[in-house]
């Protein structure tokens, strides 16, 4: 066990399988910016190995060029071990994703084993599995399909390692779709938030437009009833008057009453003149 200064206490571990003696490639799956850091510090604190990272750099992987596959297929041809994140890019939590087909071309060019490995989500360890022999395909010509299907194979075996699923796709693409599905989320929230806000202003649009028409309601009525007191104020005021005038209202008195005998046409006689 030895020590990182990147990782909290600094204890990396190297775990599982033993990793076999002369060369070798070390495909681990990429999930941090200090996986070379871990990748080294474990072997050779553990090993004494000096493993051949020249693939990688403190935050991404070095695009495979003509340069680092002479050097890579170099150094497993002095029996040195090679690391490669076959990836090619920082994963998402989620998966192990399509890696590299130069895994497999390195693989396949010298005949040496492929190691899957992973690091344990607490950045504490190294895990080894056991080491893949692509020997079967020493007299196939190294056409695509071959090579991705031995790349395949290796990526298969790091997510059985991981426990994580395999998919298809390339770790860049999925950080892309990652990030869209994030935009979208954060696009479907800020929506909800303002449907909640103008379903917010209408009811309290409506709120105030009902008390509104209350209020208007209630001016009415208070003028109905101030119209009507009015009324009864100019009635109670005449049947004062009338009172103080001996009338009282609705009653007919005597004086006023007409003759009962007197009919329009006659002089209030009964019997005709001869």
């Amino acid at each position: 066990m030895t020590r990182s200064p990147l990782l909290p206490g600094g204890e990396i571990a190297l775990t599982g399988v033993d990793l076999p003696d002369g060369a070798l490639i070390l495909a681990v799956h990429h999930v941090g910016r200090d996986d070379a850091v871990l990748v080294r510090s474990a072997i050779r604190g553990t090993t004494g190995r000096r493993p051949w990272l020249g693939l990688v750099m403190p935050t991404r992987s070095v695009p495979w060029g003509t340069s680092a596959r002479s050097r890579a297929l170099a150094v497993l041809r002095q029996s040195g071990l090679v690391v490669l994140f076959p990836e090619n890019a920082i994963a998402p939590g989620d998966g192990v994703f399509k890696g590299d087909v130069e895994v497999a071309h390195l693989a396949l060019e010298t005949g040496v084993p492929v190691v899957p490995a992973v690091i344990t989500g607490d950045r504490g360890a190294l895990r080894v599995g056991e080491p893949m022999d692509f020997s079967r395909h020493a007299e196939t010509p190294h056409s695509r399909a071959v090579l991705r299907a031995v790349t395949d194979e290796v990526m298969e075996a790091i997510s059985t390692l991981a426990g994580l699923p395999y998919r298809d796709i390339p770790a860049p693409a999925a950080r892309q779709e990652a990030s869209a599905a994030r935009r979208d989320r954060s696009r479907a929230r800020r929506a909800h938030r303002a449907a909640a806000r103008q379903q917010l202003i209408l009811e309290r649009q409506e709120v105030r437009a009902q008390a509104a028409v209350e209020a208007a309601d209630l001016a009415q009525a208070a003028i109905l009833a101030r119209e009507r007191a009015k009324v009864q104020a100019r009635e109670a005021a005449l049947a004062d008057r009338l009172r103080a005038a001996g009338i009282t209202p609705g009653v007919i008195h005597e004086a006023d009453r007409p003759d009962e005998a007197y009919r329009p046409g006659t002089d209030g006689n009964t019997e005709d003149e001869h």
